[in-house]
């Protein structure tokens, strides 16, 4: 519940599409642990929902490019923004090929609406606390799929643009709690350290 309502504060935008006041970085790891689960919630769904879980054929190993990661090292959360504005638009796309295969209200429809609600979410949450712009990786879909062949070829790049983005989501979690729990152990021996005693 408390990881929700950091959701729903969060994914509000402030002046200029930023969060009204900047986001702690405990914040956003929240906001990145409860966008995993529901990652991968919903590409098992999607997966189910369009007959693509035979043979599992959307668990490629070859992900977007944006997709490859997650980022790592110095400024890495700062790149992220690149890679959430390109998921926003791949949720968008794949949003608009599930509304011409089912009627409003559907519950795909309701599951990818989420999804790109928290993904937004997480991209304001980064605006406030990186506000200087950074490099936008690439885009690109892939190529269009020739009429015969259209509908399944749709279904099966969103299937495994979800599956990328739930692994990416998954190693993005891990790699924030190692850090999370790295930089507590330091705190916790700086204040073991400043506790010893001084001898004259």
């Amino acid at each position: 519940a408390v990881t929700k309502g950091l959701l729903i504060l969060w994914a509000v935008p402030g002046q200029e599409g930023r969060p009204p006041q900047t986001p702690t970085l405990q914040q956003v790891q929240a906001l990145v642990r409860h966008m995993a689960e529901d990652a991968q919630e919903l590409f098992t769904f999607y997966e189910e929902d369009q007959g693509l879980a035979i043979s599992h054929l959307c668990r490629t190993n070859n992900p977007p490019e944006w997709l490859r990661g997650p980022v790592t090292g110095p400024g890495g959360l700062r790149r992220l923004q690149g890679t959430m504005a390109c998921m926003a638009q791949a949720l968008q796309d794949i949003t608009r090929h599930q509304r011409d295969l089912n009627p409003p209200g559907a519950e795909i429809l309701r599951r990818l609406a989420s999804t790109h609600l928290k993904v937004r979410g997480l991209l304001n949450n980064l605006k406030g606390l990186y506000p200087d712009p950074s490099p936008r990786p690439g885009c690109r879909p892939p190529p269009g799929p020739t009429a015969p062949t259209k509908v399944f070829r749709q279904k099966l790049e969103g299937c495994r643009i979800l599956w990328s983005y739930s692994r990416f989501m998954a190693k993005l979690n891990t790699q924030l709690e190692v850090r999370s729990r790295r930089a507590r152990w330091e705190r916790q021996r700086a204040h073991r350290g400043s506790r010893l005693p001084v001898h004259s």
